[in-house]
C-alpha cells in the first residue's frame, strides 16, 4: 500500500514538472498565511523611502510618518485589521496597487513586528 501512494505522489510530482500549470489548484482556496519574507521584500521595495521598515534604523523617516514596529504596537492591531488598512491608502500613502497576496505578506511582516507589551 505505501509504495503505491509513493507511486501515486510521484507520477503527480512528475506530472507537475512537466507542465507547470496543473499545479495550480484554482478551486482550492488561496492561503491566508502570510509570508513574511515576501512581506519585507514589498516593505524594502515600496515603502522603505518614508518608514522605517524593520527594527534596524533604515534612516531617518518621513515627518509624521510612523515606524513599522510603531504601527503593529498599536493595541488593537492584528494582521487583518493591517490588511484592510492597505485596502485603503490615505494620504499622503500613495495606493502602491498591492495585489491580496502581496497585502497580506506585507501585514503579516509589519505585525511580525510587534514587540511584547
Amino acid at each position: 500500500m505505501a509504495a503505491a501512494i509513493v507511486t501515486v505522489a510521484m507520477t503527480a510530482s512528475e506530472a507537475a514538472a512537466q507542465d507547470p500549470q496543473l499545479g495550480v489548484q484554482p478551486n482550492l482556496p488561496e492561503s491566508t498565511v502570510p509570508v513574511i519574507g515576501d512581506g519585507r521584500s514589498t516593505a524594502a521595495k515600496l515603502c522603505i523611502g518614508c518608514h522605517v521598515i524593520d527594527n534596524a534604523s533604515n534612516g531617518i523617516p518621513a515627518a509624521d510618518v510612523p515606524s513599522f514596529a510603531s504601527i503593529a504596537d498599536r493595541p488593537v492591531q492584528s494582521v487583518d485589521a493591517l490588511s484592510i488598512w492597505l485596502t485603503a491608502p490615505h494620504l499622503p500613502m500613495p495606493d502602491p496597487h498591492l495585489t491580496r497576496k502581496e497585502i497580506r505578506d506585507l501585514a503579516g511582516y509589519i505585525f511580525s513586528l510587534r514587540r511584547a507589551p
